[in-house]
């Protein structure tokens, strides 16, 4: 009997040690509620702890960071552009009493957050252009400008400041940015879930494409757009290429011109001392003169490898055999059978040629 009662004292003693205490893991939070009403403040520290049992129950709650992922939202921005956007949020539990009296539980706080996100996030999008919510700075647009005023400084073209025109003016400016559109959708959730005990740590964009049904058609208007700006940069360099090939053209005209007056004196003086040399080489010796002229016109008025078909009293045939005549009173006579004005040029008349 005594046994049975020792038992049965360590069994219930056992069962109310358990029903009447908890613990409280790391990563988690606990409040104590009483028939429904919150009881002291939240147990937030890991260790074990005491209830009253079968009156008072746990309410076990995370201290961890969560993460939040929106479904795929449609949103029109500002500049008309339907647009597909995703977007990721991260937060935790900073009051677990006040979160459990304005949510209850899981589910329906995270049916209260897509709720709050994802009009946070239209609103945010649909207020701002696209430009906004794709880059965050205006960076691309002032690196362009700042290097078109570098060129447009430089002596040789000065297409800096229309390339700038031509290029930049195709770029739309940032007006709010990613960042500051992000803390604007931050700031705008925070707001609404501050007082449900949910603290908002960031929202991020996490994805920003087209409707499908629009997708190539804005691909094709930017590809004309771009295919625009390159005729225009063909255009300018077309334009500049002329440009300076005209000036190369002015520039080698002014060299060259000297250099060929002075090639053409130098051809002249060197022509005049040939000639001078030529009669007097040839003045000593008439009949010589007169041979190798004739030797000359034969080279030019005969082609290679010719067959001659002619009388033998001709001044070609006398010149084959040697047979030229003297010059009588000093001067060259004429070939034989040739007109006297004809020379010695035309020594093959009276020749036929196959």
């Amino acid at each position: 009997m005594w046994n049975f009662a020792f038992f049965l004292i360590v069994a219930v003693t056992a069962v109310g040690v358990r029903l009447g205490t908890f613990t409280v893991y790391e990563g988690q939070q606990v409040v104590i509620t009483q028939l429904g009403r919150i009881i002291g403040k939240p147990y937030q520290e890991p260790g074990l702890y005491f209830r009253v049992p079968f009156i008072q129950y746990a309410n076990y709650l995370d201290a961890r960071v969560e993460t939040w992922e929106g479904y795929v939202n449609y949103v029109p921005t500002k500049d008309k552009l339907y647009v597909a956007v995703e977007t990721v949020a991260h937060w935790r539990i900073s009051d677990p009493s006040r979160f459990l009296e304005s949510l209850g539980d899981m589910p329906t706080a995270e049916a209260k957050l897509d709720s709050i996100f994802n009009g946070a996030v239209k609103d945010s999008v649909s207020g701002h252009a696209l430009v906004d919510a794709v880059r965050n700075t205006n960076r691309i647009v002032a690196t362009k400008r700042r290097l078109a005023r570098e060129e447009s400084t430089a002596p040789h073209t000065g297409k800096g400041a229309q390339l700038d025109d031509e290029v930049t003016s195709e770029l739309e400016r940032v007006t709010v940015g990613r960042e500051h559109l992000t803390r604007i959708m931050l700031d705008a959730a925070a707001l609404q879930l501050e007082p449900l005990g949910v603290e908002v740590l960031n929202v991020l964009i996490k994805k920003i494409s087209y409707e499908p049904a629009v997708e190539l058609m804005v691909y094709e208007r930017m590809t004309s757009e771009r295919e625009r700006v390159a005729e225009r940069l063909l255009s300018m360099g077309r334009g500049e290429r002329e440009r300076i090939r005209g000036k190369s053209a002015r520039d080698a005209q002014t060299i060259l011109a000297p250099a060929v007056r002075e090639a053409e004196i130098i051809k002249g003086d060197a022509d005049a001392e040939a000639v001078r040399v030529y009669a007097e080489s040839f003045g000593r010796d008439a009949e010589f003169y007169r041979f190798w002229r004739s030797l000359m016109a034969y080279r030019h008025a005969l082609p290679e490898k010719a067959e001659l078909i002619g009388a033998t009293d001709t001044s070609f045939f006398d010149a084959m055999h040697g047979r030229l005549p003297p010059p009588s009173g000093g001067a060259l006579s004429p070939p034989r059978g040739s007109d006297s004005s004809a020379g010695p040029d035309s020594a093959a008349d009276g020749m036929a040629v196959e």
